[in-house]
C-alpha cells in the first residue's frame, strides 16, 4: 500500500497549499479505520459517516470564512454556476507548475443527452432541493457528466457532486460511475461561513504502473473543486 501512503501525503500537501484562502482550515486524511471527526453530526454529517467505510480514499476538511454580507442565495448562485468551474487551476505534479485542470465546464439538460444549456438562476426564493447536471472537461479524464445535488435551508446548503460517467485515464478505466463523491456542507452564522467538506473515491482495479497517476488525478479533482468554491466565496 505504499502508493496509497504517497497519495495521502500528496493530498495533505495540496490541501495545505490552498489554506491561505481560509481564515481557519483543518484537513484530515483518513486511514483505513478512521472515522469522520470534523463534520457536525447533522443530516449531512451522518450521511457522510455512513458511506465513508466503503471508500478507500477519504479526506475531510473544515474551513471558516468571513461572511462579508453574503446571503444563502449569494452562495447558492456561486454553487449552481457550473460554467464558473471552467479555468479552475491546480498544481500539476508532472509539469511542476500551476496549470488549468478544468478546461471547460457547463450545465447540461440530461446526463445522457448532455445538451449544453444556460446555468440555472435560482433567485432569492430557493427551492428545498434541486439536481443539476454539469459537463466538466479536464486535462486528464476529458469530458464527463457529473450530478450536482443541492439541498437549501435558511442558513444551510448541502452540495453533493458525483460522477455519472466512468472516468478513464486514456483507454484505462480509472473510476466507475458513482465512485467519486464530493460533499460540501455550508452553515452561515451571523459573521461566518462554516464549510465542511468530504471527498470519497473508490478507484477501479488498475495496473500497478497506473495507480500513482490515477490517485494523483483524484487528488487534483478534490482540491480543484474545493478551490472553485473557495474562490467564489472569498471574491468581493
Amino acid at each position: 500500500m505504499m502508493y496509497m501512503r504517497r497519495f495521502l501525503v500528496l493530498m495533505l500537501m495540496v490541501s495545505l497549499a490552498v489554506s491561505a484562502y481560509a481564515g481557519e482550515k483543518t484537513t484530515r486524511i483518513l486511514d483505513k479505520d478512521d472515522e469522520l471527526t470534523l463534520y457536525p453530526m447533522n443530516h449531512t454529517g451522518k450521511y457522510a459517516a455512513s458511506i465513508a467505510p466503503a471508500y478507500p480514499v477519504r479526506v475531510e476538511c473544515k474551513a471558516t470564512y468571513q461572511r462579508n454580507g453574503k446571503s444563502t442565495a449569494d452562495i447558492a448562485e456561486i454553487l449552481t454556476g457550473i460554467s464558473t468551474i471552467k479555468g479552475t487551476q491546480y498544481y500539476s505534479q508532472s509539469k511542476k507548475e500551476v496549470t488549468t485542470l478544468f478546461t471547460d465546464a457547463y450545465t447540461v439538460d440530461h446526463p445522457r443527452h448532455a445538451n449544453r444549456i444556460e446555468d440555472h438562476k435560482l433567485g432569492n426564493q430557493l427551492p428545498m432541493g434541486i439536481d443539476i447536471y454539469g459537463m466538466l472537461e479536464d486535462s486528464r479524464f476529458k469530458d464527463n457528466v457529473y450530478q450536482f445535488s443541492y439541498l437549501f435551508d435558511e442558513n444551510h446548503i448541502t452540495l453533493k457532486i458525483t460522477n455519472m460517467d466512468t472516468l478513464k485515464y486514456g483507454f484505462i478505466k480509472a473510476i466507475e460511475t458513482h465512485c467519486f463523491l464530493f460533499i460540501l456542507d455550508i452553515v452561515l452564522t451571523e459573521d461566518e461561513i462554516q464549510v465542511y467538506n468530504a471527498g470519497f473515491c473508490k478507484p477501479a482495479v488498475l495496473p500497478s504502473f497506473m495507480e500513482k497517476r490515477v490517485n494523483n488525478a483524484i487528488t487534483n479533482r478534490m482540491d480543484a473543486l474545493f478551490g472553485w468554491f473557495e474562490k467564489g466565496i472569498t471574491e468581493k
